[in-house]
């Protein structure tokens, strides 16, 4: 069964300038984090949540659990208290709070609510994360953040800042990027999501003389998804590669690579690529080859790669 809900909301308040619905949704995203990792570390702790409530649209490796649906519903309600016109975009369900048309200014907020989920339905110790990002309709990220529900942190990506809160301490720390300039380095950590062979034999299908060529002391980090960006964002992950990405996967956390000015690119067959950017019309969709990097040296010496690994290139 597809759980996937469509929804349409009235929102009755006066439009709002550009300005501020900026100022509304930062509200709303420094709202967020701390309100869904009360409430979700809570369901963690006791194990609760795991019923499966349906599939995930475009997505045969993933399912919606209830936890999920927890995750929504927080934000709803915060949209609800702030009167924000949104369109939010779920992996699993889409709704409109919206004045009249939707003609207004308003926000798109692709939300993952509780990533990682797979691996908590199964019970194991995979950090779970909730993520929301938040764009204008023309794709211009306004900001977004990433929940750590265990360890009680959020990344945050606002007014052009990117930054982290420890809730259990109230201490905010700027983060910035890596800086590195190859995957050959000792200090290196290159992410893909090995959780499904969806996803993990292409990378490896590909990228066998990367991982071979990679010092025994870098890392190939098995973790993906919508929380990576937080990684990207604090210089612990130089390299993000995937095919096959959902979009859902990328679109919520997003803005903090962004922001951080990480470079974030949709690669072609023959090695070209384009800059990813968010398109709320796309969201359901997938990027079939996806790089989102510390610095252009690492994208272009992993596209290298890739062509190598693609019979392309023979050097």
């Amino acid at each position: 069964m597809n759980n996937h809900i469509e929804q349409e909301r009235s929102l009755a308040t006066e439009p709002l300038s550009r300005a501020e619905l900026v100022a509304k949704t930062n509200s709303v995203l420094e709202a967020y984090g701390p309100r869904s990792i009360d409430v979700l570390r809570r369901m963690v702790r006791g194990g609760e949540g795991r019923h499966v409530l349906g599939s995930v649209m475009n997505r045969p490796e993933d399912e919606e659990l209830q936890i999920d649906a927890t995750g929504e519903r927080i934000l709803s309600l915060l949209v609800d208290e702030h009167r924000l016109p949104v369109l939010f975009l779920g992996e699993h369900n889409r709704y409109q709070y919206l004045n009249r048309t939707g003609d207004e200014p308003y926000v798109v907020l692709p939300n993952d609510p509780f990533d990682n989920s797979s691996q908590y339905k199964r019970g194991l110790d995979t950090p779970p994360y909730t993520v929301l990002g938040a764009y204008h309709p023309d794709g211009e990220p306004i900001g977004a953040v990433v929940g750590d529900i265990k360890d009680r942190k959020v990344y945050l990506a606002i007014g052009g800042q990117t930054y982290v809160r420890d809730l259990e301490t109230e201490e905010t720390k700027p983060i910035a990027k890596s800086e590195r300039k190859t995957v050959l380095d000792d200090n290196a950590t290159v992410a893909t999501y090995l959780g499904s062979n969806r996803y993990s034999v292409p990378f490896f299908d590909r990228f066998k003389s990367m991982i071979e060529a990679m010092p025994p002391k870098a890392v190939l980090y098995g973790g993906g998804g919508a929380y990576i960006y937080a990684l990207l964002a604090t210089g612990a992950v130089d390299a993000y590669v995937m095919f096959d990405e959902p979009r859902t996967e990328i679109d919520p956390g997003l803005p903090l690579a962004v922001v951080a000015k990480c470079t974030v690119v949709s690669v072609n067959p023959d090695g070209s690529f384009e800059d990813y950017r968010f398109d709320p019309n796309r969201h359901n969709g997938n990027v079939p080859f996806f790089i989102a990097a510390c610095t252009p040296e690492i994208r272009d010496e992993i596209i290298g790669y890739y062509l190598k690994g693609s019979g392309l290139q023979t050097e």
